[in-house]
């Protein structure tokens, strides 16, 4: 399967969807590395899919977390950013990006991509991939999923979460 495929598939996803307390750690890939680990706020809720994704909820559904560790194979070349950006978002069903921005994620220097995304019958969500180039086979991502009802106080609140992700090699 080439990475477009295994970046369609498993990144469609995106569209399923009090100071905080950290109660568990998570990694994804399970195992094998780089991976992205995170400590869990309590309260959230967390699912590994079949397609190595990641997500955490918030119980209050103020907002939603993907985190997914992206590999190219051996012969294979990564693609820009913004293009996986375009796959991602395309695959959840999201507008285009809007707006590139540098930006950081586990750790390191990455690069936002801005968009939105009706839900049939649902709210709008403001839809944030960021992407973090680990090493020259490896892209770690993150997606933020927040409705654009969801308070300034929240956002906060989702953002520390998502502060919470490391890269790590072990």
């Amino acid at each position: 399967m080439n990475l477009v495929t295994r970046l369609l598939l498993p990144l469609a996803a995106v569209s399923a969807l009090a100071a905080p307390a950290y109660a568990q750690s998570y990694r994804i890939p399970v195992e094998g590395s780089p991976a992205i680990q995170v400590d869990k706020q309590a309260g959230w809720t967390e699912n590994y899919d079949a397609h190595e994704n990641l997500t955490f909820f918030a119980s209050d559904g103020s907002g939603g977390l993907l985190f997914r560790v992206i590999e190219a194979g051996p012969d294979e070349k990564m693609p820009d950013s913004g293009q996986i950006a375009e796959i991602i978002l395309g695959a959840a069903g999201a507008n285009p990006y809007t707006s590139r921005q540098p930006s950081s994620f586990a750790g390191g220097a990455a690069e936002a991509f801005v968009s939105t995304m009706a839900v049939k019958d649902g709210p709008l969500f403001d839809i944030i991939v960021v992407i973090r180039k680990v090493d020259d086979r490896h892209l770690a991502v993150g997606v933020k999923m927040i409705p654009q009802s969801t308070a300034a106080d929240k956002r906060k609140l989702l953002d520390a979460q998502f502060a919470k992700a490391q890269i790590v090699t072990r």
